[in-house]
């Protein structure tokens, strides 16, 4: 690329005059190539004799040749930039799709059809999460609603403290967490687990505290689960593991359907 030498390479011989000239075409090459000898000129508050004796003191054959050569310092700047930002967005869908396919690439069916056995046997389930898994909670526990599901989402402070002391052995609850280590869903899950009722964690795939208290575990891919100072850390895996967990629901809830109108005609 470019980097302007023929203007800055005899930069020290110029005059102070021409020196000035120099800065303002190394500063300003995109307004140059739009500019006229004179427009230039008056700019700088020069003569147009002044422009035209520094393009050929620099090399060039006149005015017309210096502006073709930062058009083309120009447009390799904003070709690079373009491939830059390309970049940029090609890592990003490249993070992605390693995330959902490694996340898909660690499921096991036997695990999907244990939790939608649990979530449509248990009494109530509770969906618990806080922070930036708040909106997956929602989304699933509403999901889950609609199948007919008896579903309950916890994320109030003093929800999830009264539910800890009355949790029943019928019922189930399901955390969600990416680190696995929040306290309140710890509080909740480890309360759950002492009271007999079923646990559910869905967390990244890291050895997170939660996954002590679960009777059963799901895990997505992350490249990191730390959220307590970054928690704009992406929840992808988290929204897989969910979605899988509700179309297999579905089909065991339909299928017991289907068994039930069967055995009544």
């Amino acid at each position: 690329m470019m980097k302007l030498e023929r203007l800055t390479s005899t930069y020290n011989e110029l005059s102070s005059l021409e020196k000035k000239v120099v800065e303002y075409l190394t500063n300003y090459p995109e307004e140059v190539i739009r500019m006229t000898t004179r427009e230039l000129a008056e700019k700088l508050y020069i003569s147009k004799t002044t422009v035209i004796n520094l393009a050929k003191k620099l090399g060039f054959d006149g005015y017309t040749e210096l502006k073709y050569y930062l058009k083309n310092h120009v447009g390799e700047l904003e070709e690079a930039a373009g491939k830059s930002e390309k970049f940029v967005f090609r890592n990003v869908l490249d993070a992605l799709e390693e995330e959902v396919s490694k996340t898909l690439s660690i499921q096991q069916e036997e695990t999907v059809k244990e939790i939608a056995e649990i979530l449509t046997t248990s009494k109530t389930v509770y969906v618990v999460s806080r922070g930036a898994s708040k909106p997956f909670g929602s989304y699933l526990s509403s999901r889950l609603a609609m199948l007919k599901i008896r579903c309950i989402f916890v994320d109030d402070f003093n929800l999830i403290d009264n539910l800890s002391h009355n949790i029943e052995t019928d019922e189930a609850v399901l955390v969600i967490s990416l680190s696995g280590n929040t306290k309140r869903i710890l509080d909740i899950s480890r309360a759950a687990h002492i009271r007999g009722s079923k646990v559910i964690s869905l967390t990244s795939f890291s050895d997170s505290k939660v996954q002590q208290n679960a009777d059963i575990s799901m895990y997505c891919y992350a490249k990191t689960s730390e959220t307590e100072y970054n928690d704009l850390i992406s929840r992808v895996g988290i929204h897989l593991l969910i979605q899988i967990i509700l179309s297999y629901t579905q089909h065991v809830v339909e299928k017991r359907r289907e068994e039930n109108d069967t055995s009544f005609k």
